[in-house]
């Protein structure tokens, strides 16, 4: 789940459902969040219960706060730094990947490193790698909500 700023608000009810399934005792898979925001201590909306989520075992969360440092730092850059794992979930697993949040720069820019992901971490052609991904559109397994 990539969401960053209000982008968070339709993975808040995927981590909750996630949370109840473990509690009643059900399998869930990975639950990974990358989400940022300018500032931590301004803009980390529910911090406190995704945190609990992530004591609990439930959730593992990648944050970035862009103003909090000299360099910005977004969810895309957490992204270039997780390539191994995104394909662990994406290629090795067949998971889901959901985006939600801005159209015009950081859903483009996802888009562009999942193409990266598939290509070198799954030894594809550009081409084989674009199929790659419209598939996992055509299958539900890429979703994007996203606004400009």
């Amino acid at each position: 789940m990539i969401g960053p700023g209000t982008g968070l608000a339709p993975f808040r009810g995927f981590v909750q459902e996630r949370n109840q399934s473990k509690e009643e005792g059900k399998p869930v898979g990975d639950t990974i969040l990358y989400f940022g925001c300018r500032k931590k201590a301004e803009d980390f909306i529910y911090e406190e219960e995704l945190t609990e989520y992530v004591n609990k075992g439930v959730l593992k969360m990648n944050v970035a706060f862009s103003r909090d440092q000299k360099e910005k730092v977004y969810v895309t850059h957490l992204l270039e730094n997780t390539l191994d794992e995104i394909w662990r979930v994406i290629g090795e697993h067949n998971g889901h990947l959901y985006v939600c949040g801005d159209a015009r720069n950081m859903a483009r820019d996802v888009h562009n490193i999942v193409l990266k992901v598939v290509q070198e971490k799954g030894n594809m052609t550009e081409a084989d790698a674009l199929a790659y991904v419209k598939k996992m559109e055509a299958q539900k397994r890429y979703s994007a909500d996203v606004w400009s």
